[in-house]
């Protein structure tokens, strides 16, 4: 189990997930549109960084809210990446 002090490793997958969005957005879609899918999943990822940052602050975060936050950003780094090779 993890200790409360390094949760914040999860977000790591998260973070992976967001520069591998922007890096899909501008190499793969020329950064055409907002309304893209990278764009918009690289949008939600920083919602979810600071979503979490704020609960982390205001000591709301649940004590294992970092399944959910590194399970998404594992999902969206494996899921950016393996766009690059379809």
């Amino acid at each position: 189990m993890f200790p409360a002090d390094s949760t914040t490793l999860a977000l790591l997958p998260l973070i992976a997930g967001l520069l591998v969005m922007t890096v899909r957005f501008y190499a793969r879609e020329a950064a055409i549109s907002i309304f893209s899918l990278s764009f918009m999943l690289a949008t939600l990822a920083v919602a979810m960084l600071i979503g979490y940052m704020v609960l982390n602050v205001i000591g709301m975060l649940p004590p294992y809210a970092w399944v959910v936050f590194g399970g998404i950003g594992t999902a969206m780094t494996v899921g950016g990446i393996w766009s690059f090779y379809r």
